[in-house]
Order: C-alpha cells, then sequence, then structure tokens
C-alpha cells in the first residue's frame, strides 16, 4: 500500500519525466523551424547569384554595344582588328564577374544549408536530452522510494518491538 507520500513523489516524477520530453520536443520543433529557415535563406542566396550574374552578363552586352557604337561612330571599322580584342575582354571580364557572382551565391547559400544542418542536430539533441531526463527522473524517484532498502518502514507500520533486557 502506498502513502500519500509516496504517491505524491510518484506523480510528481511522472510529471517531471513528461515535462522533461515535452521541452525537449518543444526545442526539436523550434530547431527545425530554424533549419527550414536556413534553407530557405539558402536557396534564396543561390537565385540571388543567378539573378545577380545576368544582370551582370546584361550590363556586359549593354557596355560591348556602347563600345562597338563609339568605334563605329569614330569611323574605325568594328568587324576586325583592335574592335574585335576590345569586345572580347568586355565579354570575358562580364563572363567573368558574373561568374563570380554565381560562386558567391553556391557559397553563401552551402553555408546556410551547414547552419541548417547544425540546427536539425540541435533539436535531435534537445530531444534525446529529453528523454534521457525523464528517464533519470524516473529512475531517481524509484531509488528514493526503495532506500534505504526494499524492506523500508512504512509511516502506518510500528516498529518491531524492541527487548531491553541486558544481558550479564
Amino acid at each position: 500500500m502506498c502513502t500519500g507520500l509516496e504517491i505524491f513523489t510518484i506523480a510528481s516524477s511522472a510529471f517531471s519525466a513528461f515535462s522533461q520530453i515535452n521541452q525537449g520536443r518543444q526545442q526539436q520543433k523550434f530547431a527545425n523551424y530554424q533549419a527550414e529557415q536556413a534553407q530557405a535563406d539558402a536557396q534564396a542566396e543561390r537565385e540571388v547569384g543567378m539573378i545577380k550574374a545576368d544582370r551582370t552578363r546584361k550590363a556586359g552586352r549593354a557596355q560591348q554595344s556602347e563600345a562597338r557604337a563609339a568605334l563605329a561612330a569614330s569611323g574605325v571599322e568594328v568587324g576586325a582588328g583592335t574592335p574585335l580584342l576590345i569586345e572580347g575582354e568586355i565579354a570575358r571580364s562580364a563572363e567573368e564577374d558574373a561568374l563570380q557572382e554565381m560562386l558567391y551565391g553556391s557559397r553563401r547559400g552551402a553555408r546556410l544549408d551547414t547552419e541548417a544542418q547544425a540546427s536539425r542536430m540541435v533539436g535531435e539533441n534537445a530531444a534525446a536530452a529529453g528523454v534521457r531526463g525523464a528517464v533519470g527522473s524516473v529512475l531517481s524517484t524509484g531509488a528514493q522510494l526503495m532506500a534505504p532498502g526494499w524492506r523500508r518502514i512504512r509511516a502506518e507500520q510500528a516498529p518491531a518491538p524492541v527487548d531491553y533486557r541486558m544481558i550479564r
């Protein structure tokens, strides 16, 4: 038969275990939310890199057109020699800049993917810690109820009579 104190101790342990598991799950949900946000940001960074690369290529084509027009206006034949070299240099430089923008976007995206993975790991660890804490709480309560031994004297039990006769 359990005493009121033992029932209270068991209920307290169950509540503590439930709370620890629930806290671990909530932390895991929040970490997963952060991971999803980081992944969305990673994709956005990659897309920004592509958009910047397209803009850089367009700016390079515009610069080529301006150079061609300026050379033609000055009376230089644009289809041969130095004008072709200038046009090629502009195109090469614009493509290099475009690839650089794509690389930056890809690197920022990879960093955010790593952050997402780390957030998920934090969430998994929080959930596992909640379960470990719950198990520890239940085991601790069990140990408290069993201490100092399995034949513990309860409040409603009277102690065994002691005979105080002196032995001579």
